[in-house]
């Protein structure tokens, strides 16, 4: 037989035990049918399985892991739940508190060790896995676990409750209060999360991944030694059980070194005291971050509630707004139908209601008020009725047919490599273009591309005087060809900005003789059937030379040929249908402000 001298866990009779507490904590246990033999059979599984699972627990880590991060990098709860339901990293950690709460330090040191590596191992190869993928979006299940909160650590506490009660009733009516706890806890997916911030060298991520892991084995450690100590397992011969598995922490080992130490640090009369103060001290340590995020994010919701309302309240018809909160700044963008008077009217009370929810915030309001379909349309009509100037008597000697030959064969040789296709030409009057002087005949050219340049457009109107006869200015348009894009959500805006290009193209190019098209596309879906609906009643997007088809985003091109489309709008179901609905709403509206 070994000399017991040699054993690394002494058995040193302990300090004499509080009998009054003794006796409450065996009442305690009674309430939930646990023996003194029951609890030392939790303590003997405990120390037999850390020795012989080492195998069966790294496999589950390590695929619980994978899971995990695949799931976490798509964005799927189900597949993250699934991780959690796999991950056997929640067993060290009760049992790290078994051993503080009954001073074994077997459990301790075996249970600290294999934490600890956990720990390395799941981030590391996390962030393994997150350089390989192609994906590096932040997900919805990434960014929340990034700012935990004290209300994270309440959650870790009851979990942990609920974790207590799965190793101290090991049998089947406890398998769906374990798989509870396992996904409330969720302590791999932290870890990984830790691991995607490495892997994409975001510090912000990492950092608040790690909080909230240190939350939670903080908290699974101080309500694990409570309960454990509340239901009488302090009271276990530990020394006795140990000496089954001392063997395998000779003296010359470094886990033998620390179990040695331990068991003489646990049997003095601090001993007990420390091990219940020292996880509460984690506690302690871990609960000031968490109250500060709290209190931020509290700030936060005020604050957006406080802009939400009084987005509710605004006069108008409000299409899209967008709302940025983050350290203690705030930025609104709002895209309103109406007139640009009400612009400054709703940034005033945006701020206002800002400064009274946060005082001191920096806040940024950007209004921008668009007009509706018949507003559009009235313009429109008003650009198209008002009076055209009075033309002067043009200063061209022949026929007029004659001029328009000789100006197209000069203009054959347009540079199209240097200043894009030419789109059209045609004759100023001399009393329109007064810094032409009223014996110059003015040719203006539009074309897509870059500016002539004033080398070849002196090069041209040496060529078109000589045709003619006569002095001749020639006048450089040069339309940029685009596309003119905008994504889906600033659809109000591209809608005013196209109205625009379209209006100012009219005004340069006649409609007979020229060779200019636009090319516009819509996107599909309900969100875009309110800028849809006004592109429909619009004159201007039904002209002639405006082609309108369904596309990815808000664009509108400029092009020199017909452009090519499959799918026009106007035929267009979806979108049309919910345009319709949008135009009727508006009109119904604008109807009743008439009345």
């Amino acid at each position: 037989m070994r000399d017991e001298a040699r054993s690394p866990v002494p058995p040193p009779p302990g300090p004499p035990r509080r009998r009054p507490l003794h006796a409450l904590a065996n009442r305690v246990a009674g309430l939930f049918g646990i023996s003194e033999s029951d609890r030392e059979d939790t303590v003997t599984a405990m120390l037999a399985a850390s020795q012989r699972s080492a195998a069966g627990y790294w496999l589950q880590l390590v695929t619980s892991m994978g899971i995990a991060t695949l799931g976490l990098v798509l964005g799927s709860t189900a597949v993250v739940i699934g991780a959690t339901l796999v991950s056997p990293l929640m067993t060290p950690i009760i049992t790290l508190g078994m051993g503080l709460a009954v001073g074994s330090p077997l459990l301790v040191v075996r249970s600290a060790v294999r934490v600890g590596a956990s720990v390395l191992v799941v981030p590391l190869s996390a962030a393994a896995i997150t350089l390989v993928l192609p994906i590096h979006e932040l997900t919805a299940e990434i960014s929340s676990r990034t700012s935990p909160t004290v209300l994270d650590l309440a959650i870790a506490c009851c979990c942990a409750v609920a974790g207590v009660y799965s190793a101290i009733r090991p049998g089947s009516d406890t398998a769906s209060t374990a798989a509870g706890t396992a996904i409330g806890i969720a302590l791999v997916p932290p870890l990984c999360v830790v691991g995607y911030g490495l892997g994409t060298a975001s510090l912000h991520v990492a950092g608040g991944a790690a909080l909230l892991f240190v939350a939670n084995f903080c908290a699974i450690i101080l309500l694990s030694v409570l309960g454990f100590a509340s239901l009488g397992y302090a009271a276990v011969p530990v020394a006795t059980l140990e000496r089954a598995h001392a063997e395998a922490f000779e003296a010359t080992t470094l886990s033998g070194r620390l179990a040695r130490r331990l068991s003489v640090f646990f049997a003095s009369r601090a001993g007990p005291v420390v091990r219940i103060v020292m996880p509460l001290a984690l506690v302690v340590l871990v609960y000031f971050p968490l109250r500060t995020a709290l209190a931020e994010v509290t700030w936060e919701i005020r604050v957006r509630a406080a802009v939400n309302d009084a987005l509710a309240s605004m006069p108008g018809q409000t299409v899209h707004s967008s709302v940025r909160i983050e350290r203690h700044t705030v930025a609104v963008r709002v895209v309103a139908i109406g007139q640009e008077t009400k612009a400054a009217e709703l940034r005033r009370l945006l701020l206002d209601r800002i400064a009274s929810a946060a005082p001191g915030t920096s806040a940024t309001v950007e209004i921008t008020a668009v007009p509706d379909a018949k507003a559009l349309g009235r313009a429109e009509t008003a650009l198209r009725d008002r009076p055209a100037p009075e033309p002067a008597q043009l200063v061209v000697r022949g026929d007029l047919a004659v001029v328009h030959g000789d100006v197209d064969r000069v203009l054959a040789s347009w540079p199209t490599e240097q200043a894009g296709p030419l789109a059209s030409w045609k004759l100023v009057f001399p009393g329109v273009d007064s810094d032409a002087g009223p014996s110059r005949v003015v040719i203006e050219v539009v074309h897509l591309g870059a500016p002539l340049g004033a080398a070849a457009q002196s090069v041209i109107e040496k060529s078109l005087a000589r045709a003619l006869g006569e002095p001749v200015a020639l006048r450089d348009v040069a339309l940029a060809p685009g596309p003119f894009e905008a994504s889906l959500e600033d659809g109000e805006s591209w809608l005013v900005r196209a109205a625009q290009a379209l209006t100012e193209a009219g005004a340069l190019v006649p409609e007979s003789g020229a060779s200019l098209f636009a090319c516009v596309t819509l996107p599909d879906g309900r969100r875009a059937a309110a800028v849809a609906g006004a592109v429909r009643a619009s004159p201007l997007f039904a002209a002639p030379r405006v082609t309108v088809a369904r596309g990815e985003s808000w664009s509108l091109r400029w092009s020199t040929t017909p452009c090519t489309s499959t799918s026009d709008v106007a035929d267009a179901g979806g979108v049309t249908d919910a345009a319709t609905d949008a135009s009727r709403v508006r009109d119904a509206g604008d109807a009743a402000r008439d009345r």
